[in-house]
């Protein structure tokens, strides 16, 4: 067996491994509202029974900005007393997130997600509704390429999403405007919303190595989430009109060659100062050790990414 045909088992078991958690948690009671909140850099990638594979930017690329993945809720909420999520101080939330703004930084908790997996499981089907439309459609951008074998292995985290629905949102200013990969253009968006089937029990699942911490989410309190992916402070300002950190979406895929994306109504984000969470994570699981780098008063727009099944000639079941 080669090591790709291992990974791949591997993957496979662990994903049915975490089936039967979504089926015993049938007979609790439905979980409240849900919603988790995904911003930054990162790919959805959508499987061929419709559920959703999210992976954030392997760290070995040769790129010019590292981007470090971590966990946010609300502190002294039930999810985060479950996940063990701990304060990270310094870290202003408000500066990651323009929906932020106004937010008391201390009512907020961390958890580092490298080398972590999440399985989030709303219902007993395993299709997500994708209402979200202004993801980089990596299809159009590079047509005819195919996703890297070892995404899981290569991606710093991932998340799996089966049943709910996911919708577009935002996080920066340059959201929702119109962005040029050479001749294909679209709309882009940095935020993507997850919700959770109504009347279903909504079930999250956080492994690292052996590591494992399990949430189902109440009937009788809301459960928010946010999942970042967030640049690391760079040695300069960039050019908020061209983005030339974005070519690290192209590792996603085999032999592609990287578009830089482009808008010449981009402003770029001035943020507050604050301390970036996680930035040299070990590669212990669940690490928690906070930065004393601060990011600098200035953020470029990291949008978010897709792969389609039905660009890829795959028809709805």
């Amino acid at each position: 067996m080669n090591r790709r045909q291992f990974v791949s088992r591997v993957s496979l078991g662990a994903a049915a491994a975490c089936t039967p958690l979504a089926h015993s948690s049938l007979a609790a009671s439905a979980s409240a509202h849900v919603n988790i909140r995904f911003v930054g850099m990162m790919t959805f990638l959508e499987r061929t029974d419709r559920s959703f594979l999210v992976a954030t930017p392997g760290h070995h690329a040769f790129h010019h900005m590292t981007h470090t993945p971590f966990l946010m809720a609300r502190k002294g909420s039930a999810v985060a007393k479950a996940l063990g999520m701990v304060a990270v101080p310094g870290v202003i939330p408000a500066a990651f997130d323009t929906s932020l703004i106004g937010s008391n930084p201390a009512e907020f908790v961390f958890l580092n997600l490298d080398n972590t997996a999440v399985d989030i499981v709303s219902g007993s089907e395993p299709s997500v509704t994708n209402d979200a439309r202004e993801m980089a459609i990596l299809n159009k951008i590079a047509p005819g390429k195919r996703v890297r074998g070892n995404v899981e292995k290569w991606a710093a985290s991932t998340v799996s999403l089966r049943g709910g629905r996911i919708e577009d949102s935002s996080g920066h200013p340059d959201a929702g405007k119109v962005w040029a990969f050479g001749n294909y253009k679209q709309r882009l968006t940095d935020a993507v919303n997850f919700k959770n089937t109504a009347g279903a029990t909504t079930a999250i699942r956080l492994t690292s190595a052996v590591d494992a911490r399990t949430f189902i989410a109440p009937a009788n309190e809301s459960t928010e989430l946010w999942v970042f992916s967030a640049a690391q402070p760079g040695e300069g300002i960039g050019e908020p009109t061209m983005l030339e950190h974005s070519e690290v979406l192209f590792d996603y895929l085999v032999d592609a060659t990287p578009v830089v994306a482009t808008c010449p109504e981009a402003t770029g984000r001035s943020v507050p100062p604050t301390a970036f969470p996680f930035v040299n994570p070990s590669s212990a699981s669940h690490g928690v050790v906070a930065s004393a780098v601060e990011m600098p008063p200035y953020s470029e727009f990291c949008y978010i990414a897709a792969v389609l099944q039905e660009l890829l000639g795959v028809k709805k079941g």
